[in-house]
């Protein structure tokens, strides 16, 4: 029988990175980021316009684009052991008429090797061009794309209603 004192190993965010949209596809946060993965203590110094990876944490493949507008989608952005940023996008969801999921969205499966630090929530609007694509898109300023940025200590509840 183990430790009775003993409790699974822990990964959180413990700092708020006042994660934010950098210059074009880049983020940016404002503090040195002290977070855990599996138990392991780390830090991060502050981001200046860190260029946001093209591929998917979970899958190792290129993210999906939001091909149509009244559509939205959830990033799941955070760090690695080596301070590396991995983002994980979650489905692609339809919105109504005020901009709001018509389903609670989803949060993509984040990999053990990963910190969720931010949840970076991208929504078409009406007028919004089509084939918006993390990674390559502008993460503000873009006409009828919504962005909103969230720091986290640990995945929220899923799904987000």
């Amino acid at each position: 029988m183990g430790n009775p004192y003993e409790i699974a190993p822990v990964t959180q965010n413990y700092t708020k990175a006042a994660l934010v949209a950098g210059t074009t596809t880049t983020v940016t946060t404002t503090v040195t980021a002290h977070y855990s993965i599996k138990g392991v203590m780390y830090t991060k110094t502050a981001i200046t316009n860190g260029a946001t990876p093209t591929t998917d944490a979970a899958t190792g493949l290129a993210f999906v684009p939001i091909t149509f507008p009244s559509n939205g989608c959830k990033f799941i952005w955070g760090l690695d052991s080596a301070g590396a940023q991995k983002v994980v996008q979650g489905p692609i969801q339809a919105l109504d008429a005020a901009g709001a999921y018509i389903v609670a969205p989803q949060f993509g499966g984040v990999p053990d090797t990963m910190c969720p630090l931010g949840v970076i929530d991208i929504k078409l609007g009406a007028t919004a061009v089509a084939n918006w694509l993390f990674g390559t898109n502008n993460l503000s300023g873009v006409t009828g794309v919504t962005y909103t940025f969230s720091d986290i200590s640990t995945l929220p509840g899923r799904p987000q209603a």
